[in-house]
C-alpha cells in the first residue's frame, strides 16, 4: 500500500482497496507502526492496528468487525470505534483513534 504525504492528511490506500464491511492494515514506515481502516457502509475508521490489552500484541485487523465496533481475536475486547472507548474488557484502556476520509478516492487519514 502506498503512503503520501498530503497537508496535514496522509493517503493511505485507495477506497476500491477496502470493501465494505471490513478491516485493512497500512504500515508506516517512517514512523514504524500500523494503522487499520475499517470501511462501514460509506464511512471510513482508522485506528492503532495493535490491540491495547496488554499481554502479546495482537493487531485488531485481524478482529471481528460488527458495525462500528471491532472486537479483538486474541483478548475478546471489543471498542467502539467512532471514539476507541471500551465497550467490554479485558482492555481498560482505549484504543487511538484518527480521523479519516474519502477524497479524490484516496482514504487519508490525519496522524
Amino acid at each position: 500500500m502506498s503512503e503520501v504525504s498530503s497537508g496535514r492528511f496522509r493517503i493511505l490506500t485507495s477506497e476500491d482497496s477496502i470493501p465494505s464491511n471490513f478491516v485493512v492494515p497500512c504500515y508506516l514506515a517512517d514512523q514504524k507502526r500500523r494503522i487499520s481502516i475499517a470501511r462501514v457502509g460509506h464511512r471510513f475508521y482508522a485506528f492503532e492496528d495493535l490491540c491495547p490489552c496488554g499481554g502479546s500484541p495482537c493487531p485488531l485487523s485481524g478482529g471481528l468487525l460488527s458495525g462500528a465496533t471491532i472486537m479483538c481475536q486474541c483478548h475478546g475486547s471489543t471498542f467502539d470505534l467512532s471514539s476507541g472507548a471500551v465497550l467490554t474488557g479485558p482492555a481498560v484502556s482505549g484504543l487511538e483513534v484518527f480521523p479519516a476520509k474519502s477524497e479524490g478516492g484516496s482514504i487519508q487519514v490525519l496522524i
